[in-house]
């Protein structure tokens, strides 16, 4: 989204603009939103509730979902912009 020149001050914004100009698109699957909103609600859950603690199954998924997600991410921008 840096590459569109598109800039957000929350984290919502992001997301919302990754979803209309590349899931609703076809650039990315539907699969790699899930991925994002996925890794957002547990971002806010470590932020602000007081007690939440992340299982290892989860913080092990997450890092198994952050891979592919910049695997496909750098495989899209590698055959879509002169980097």
């Amino acid at each position: 989204m840096a590459l569109d020149g598109f800039d957000s001050g929350k984290h919502s914004g992001i997301i919302a603009y990754f979803n209309q100009h590349y899931v609703k698109t076809g650039k990315f699957d539907v699969h790699i939103s899930a991925i994002i909103q996925k890794a957002f609600k547990i971002r806010n859950k470590s932020d602000y509730d007081d007690f939440y603690i992340v299982s290892r199954e989860e913080a092990k998924e997450q890092v198994k979902d952050a891979e592919y997600f910049i695997d496909i991410v750098e495989k899209f921008i590698g055959s879509h912009f002169d980097c």
